[in-house]
């Protein structure tokens, strides 16, 4: 295990720490509601959905970062604008105080959920998600706008894969983008960008993804997490060999978030909700390992809650 020798940048949002040394704050595990065939919605376009199903998922995730000591985000997907309001009304609802991400396919959406947070008075503790390569003016602009000083800043480059190619669309520029995202993101007033290394299937740059969390804390300070599990989702043997080995699945799908947090990872956007009992203890083991380590190393460990104190 090891520490940084880069000062290593720490954002609250809401009630939530993001970054720091590894093992000094407990990861922050990030689960999604309302994704495309999630069978509690019941109107896409509408954004309707059984609202008893919904609040029994979120509770589950919230007693599990209580047993933990892991803190928790939830990422809120909608297709259209009448959605993605009508989500985040039911969330700031039942919810006072957690961090969300917004999050959509469309551009315009984002963009109306980046108005909408302001609007009611819940920005700060909003995450936009994500300023990347191909975000338009219009949406820069609603963020600009916006109250909101956090944002997923995605180091996704469609031409360059590499760790090189990532470090280069955060601080450069590149594939039809004349400034870095960070650039971007600083002027559109985020003041808390958390870098996604954009996780990519294996094969076509996991190694890289995986690699490139050291390289963002390493070089930039900046905390870093990513949505890993896409590598086990997007795994096309998988796909086959799961359909006579179910069991198989989940611990591949859990074992990308464990790999990325032993190399530094801060944040994990682990997939659906419904995952959360899997997820969180498995990432809990981990950060008690890394905050054993942590602690010989001569860091203190942040939060009473981590899960060392918790469960050990």
């Amino acid at each position: 295990m090891f520490r940084f020798d880069k000062k290593q940048e720490v954002f609250k949002v809401g009630d939530v720490h993001f970054g720091g040394q590894p093992g000094e704050y407990p990861t922050v595990l990030v689960g999604t509601m309302f994704y495309n065939r999630h069978k509690i919605v019941t109107d896409e376009d509408k954004g309707e959905f059984d609202k008893e199903a919904a609040e029994e998922l979120w509770k589950t995730q919230e007693e599990m970062g209580d047993i933990t000591g892991n803190p928790y985000v939830n990422q809120i997907v909608g297709e259209t604008k009448e959605a993605i309001r009508n989500y985040i009304d039911w969330f700031v609802e039942v919810d006072d105080s957690t961090p969300f991400l917004i999050d959509s396919s469309d551009g315009s959406v984002r963009a109306e959920a980046a108005r909408y947070v302001t609007e009611i008075g819940v920005a700060d503790r909003a995450i936009h998600n994500s300023i990347n390569a191909s975000i338009h003016e219009d949406e820069i602009e609603a963020v600009s706008q916006s109250d909101m000083e956090a944002s997923i800043v995605l180091a996704f480059n469609a031409t360059d894969p590499s760790v090189k190619g990532k470090m280069d669309i955060l601080e450069e520029g590149g594939g039809g983008i004349e400034k870095g995202l960070l650039e971007i993101a600083r002027e559109s007033g985020i003041t808390k960008p958390l870098v996604d290394v954009a996780a990519t299937p294996l094969g076509a740059g996991a190694g890289a993804s995986m690699r490139s969390v050291t390289t963002v804390k390493g070089h930039l300070g900046l905390p870093a997490g990513g949505g890993y599990h896409n590598m086990s989702s997007a795994w096309d043997w998988m796909k086959q060999f799961k359909k006579e080995h179910k069991e198989a699945y989940m611990p591949a799908d859990v074992g990308t978030n464990l790999v990325a947090q032993t190399l530094g990872s801060n944040f994990q956007l682990y997939g659906p909700i419904e995952n959360a009992k899997t997820v969180f203890p498995a990432t809990a083991m981990v950060d008690i390992i890394l905050g054993e380590n942590a602690k010989e190393l001569g860091i203190e460990l942040a939060m009473e809650d981590h899960p060392l104190y918790k469960l050990v």
